[in-house]
């Protein structure tokens, strides 16, 4: 594994993205706070950094999340119920698009690097993102399900996030949907 160097992040391409994506958290939680993460650490950042709202392009892709934090916690999904499925409208400025083949050159990353299971790499490409004012990652969901928006709730710089609760599951029923 190399290391991400944080200049070619730098000077990375950002683009704008206007967007509805969907969350999944526990009740109770407030779903623009991102402190979960900040505490326990995710795919882009390490535990004890910074806020990050995870959020995913489809119902599907939130689906296989759950499933697979589930799965890695020796769990079954129904043990992580219930849950609540947020809504969230954006409409962002300076996105990382991981999903494009030419920005994954310029920080010099491969599609394959986002989606394993050792966290080092997307960890750094997170810091480097967060540090360079990003407001946000998108990348193919480690799943194979769809993409994920990584959100850095402190760089959103006045863009607002509507969000609204869509569903509550508290069987597994319910994520069948």
């Amino acid at each position: 594994m190399t290391g991400i160097d944080p200049r070619a992040v730098a000077h990375a391409p950002g683009r704008p993205l206007a967007t509805t994506a969907l969350r999944n958290q526990a009740p109770g939680y407030d779903p623009r706070s991102g402190e979960g993460a900040r505490r326990f650490g995710g795919r882009f950042n390490p535990p004890r950094s910074f806020p990050v709202l995870y959020l995913c392009s489809t119902r599907a892709c939130v689906v296989a999340e759950l499933t697979r934090q589930a799965s890695r916690q020796g769990l079954e999904v129904g043990d992580l119920l219930p849950r609540e499925l947020w809504r969230v409208e954006a409409e962002l400025t300076s996105v990382l698009d991981l999903t494009d083949d030419t920005t994954l050159g310029a920080v010099g990353v491969g599609r394959k690097d986002l989606v394993g299971d050792d966290l080092r790499l997307t960890q750094q490409l997170g810091e480097a993102a967060y540090e360079h004012q990003f407001q946000a990652i998108l990348a193919p969901s480690a799943t194979g399900v769809d993409d994920v928006l990584a959100v850095f709730p402190e760089n959103l710089a006045g863009a607002v996030l509507d969000v609204q609760l869509a569903e509550e599951w508290s069987t597994t029923d319910d994520l069948a949907g």
